[in-house]
């Protein structure tokens, strides 16, 4: 694990091509991340990620971005539909024991999925906090505007995945909420107060700073860093080491995302300076890839024992159990409040 790179990259589709297996062998990435043009069924998945592990020769780290709602990479007919994350904040309106009950449900559920293929990362749960203006790149996403009731839910979340073998990435750190656009097509700017944001957005991170993973939002707060997105910010590092103490692993949202600029060698040099563990490559451009992995330095002793410690937590981990007991349960909860719909988990 040590000689691995500190670089998380996509593939192009469903088998690994021959100028990919050179990557592989030549840089060895500290793992992947799936899509669904990487999707298509069970068996072709798990041949795909079997095949990446033989030839890296470890259980690396494969992830995927599998939060329900519109971002689901596994899909109908072969996986089944899972709610927004919105839907539990609704339902904690109703009742919040139940909602966190109800979301470790959910969460549990969809990471014995993510097992069962050999997947042990999910970028999720969104820790985002719901605001008025809130870009619809988030929207339904995330819980509610309440940062505390988002913290509760979130570590259920959380709970719900490493008890079904598979870490979480608790996202976007220090938060997302305010961001009025959508950092895919430029740099948002949050421009309020700090003990404004201590009070609301950045709350659910301080909560889960005990987390293994947290990926970072491309996004510049002025009273952080006013040159600078939190990705690619030496003060921003500080301050989410420091002030909201989040002591996990930092992983960069994906470095070809508009809001950062700069070549594909600047912007991994940027976020390694700026104390980031991972950075993340997701397009499958064999080129831009090869960048990323030339750039990114190794992961060293001090990471590895980090990640070791964090691979350690669901190691042993058993999903035997019956999942048909969790299915019932859940769909007892929401037909128990007639108004919400559950077209979910079929």
């Amino acid at each position: 694990m040590e000689a691995s790179k500190k670089a998380i990259i996509g593939l192009q589709g469903l088998e690994l091509k021959n100028d990919e297996i050179d990557i592989l062998k030549k840089y060895s990435p500290l793992g992947y991340i799936l899509f669904s043009r990487n999707i298509h069924d069970k068996d072709q998945v798990k041949n795909l990620i079997g095949n990446i592990r033989n030839i890296i020769g470890w259980n690396c780290l494969i992830l995927i971005d599998q939060e329900g709602g519109r971002v689901q990479r596994l899909t109908n007919p072969d996986w089944p539909k899972y709610p927004p994350s919105n839907l539990f904040g609704k339902l904690a309106i109703n009742s919040l024991n139940i909602a966190r009950r109800a979301t470790y449900l959910n969460y549990i559920l969809l990471g014995m999925d993510l097992k069962e293929l050999g997947i042990n990362v999910n970028c999720a749960p969104c820790l985002d906090v719901k605001s008025e203006q809130m870009n619809s790149v988030i929207g339904d996403r995330a819980f509610p505007s309440d940062p505390f009731i988002v913290s509760s839910l979130g570590k259920s979340a959380c709970n719900g995945l490493i008890d079904s073998g598979v870490l979480p990435i608790i996202k976007h750190i220090p938060g997302h909420g305010k961001s009025i656009t959508d950092s895919h097509k430029e740099l948002p700017i949050i421009s309020d107060k700090i003990d404004t944001l201590e009070r609301s957005d950045f709350i659910p991170f301080k909560d889960l700073y005990n987390m293994p993973i947290a990926m970072t939002a491309h996004i510049l707060y002025t009273e952080i860093d006013n040159k600078l997105p939190i990705t690619q910010s030496k003060k921003a590092y500080n301050y989410i080491r420091n002030v909201i103490k989040y002591d996990g692993i930092l992983i960069s949202d994906d470095i070809e995302m508009l809001a950062l600029k700069g070549t594909i060698e600047d912007r991994v040099l940027s976020i390694i300076k700026a104390g980031l563990d991972i950075v993340l490559h997701c397009s499958g451009n064999i080129t831009t890839a090869e960048q990323v992995l030339i750039n990114a330095p190794l992961l060293g002793k001090a990471l590895s024992d980090k990640l070791k410690l964090s691979l350690d937590r669901i190691k042993n981990v058993d999903i035997s159990m019956n999942k048909t007991i969790y299915l019932n349960e859940i769909n007892k909860i929401f037909n128990n409040f007639s108004k919400y719909d559950v077209e979910y988990y079929k």
